[in-house]
């Protein structure tokens, strides 16, 4: 009877081990196919890489640019700044201008001319009779 457990015992362990030299060869496929899918990565990510470090310095100076074009916004808005208060002060002065101007257009005088008698000081001081 030992015998036969014993031949038992193996064909049972023969069928599990068929199972698992089975579930080891499929799963030996997928490593293959994991370690391909891995390498497949590690030249995307170098390429990745390549490129990013191609772009870095075309970064920097667009940054730089950028940087440059605000603080001249920035000066180029105080300059118009100061070019609406000039204008500002321009069209007051128009404005001043033709008021002045239309007022001395229009303006006039009333001359009055009185006519009365003579009036003849005499000087204390001046004997030019004598």
């Amino acid at each position: 009877m030992n015998q036969e457990l014993l031949d038992s015992i193996r064909q049972i362990i023969r069928e599990e081990i068929s199972g698992v030299k089975g579930d080891v060869s499929s799963l030996k496929g997928d490593v293959s196919s994991l370690k391909n899918d891995v390498s497949s990565l590690k030249g995307d990510v170098s390429s990745l890489k390549n490129d990013v470090a191609e772009m870095k310095p075309q970064l920097e100076e667009n940054t730089q640019m950028l940087r440059t074009l605000l603080a001249r916004t920035d000066n180029h808005g105080a300059m118009l700044e100061q070019l609406n208060i000039r204008v500002s002060r321009l069209e007051g002065n128009e404005k001043r201008y033709k008021k002045l101007n239309n007022d001395f257009y229009y303006h006039s005088h009333k001359v009055v001319v009185e006519i009365k008698e003579p009036v003849f000081e005499i000087d204390s001081n001046d004997h030019s009779d004598s």
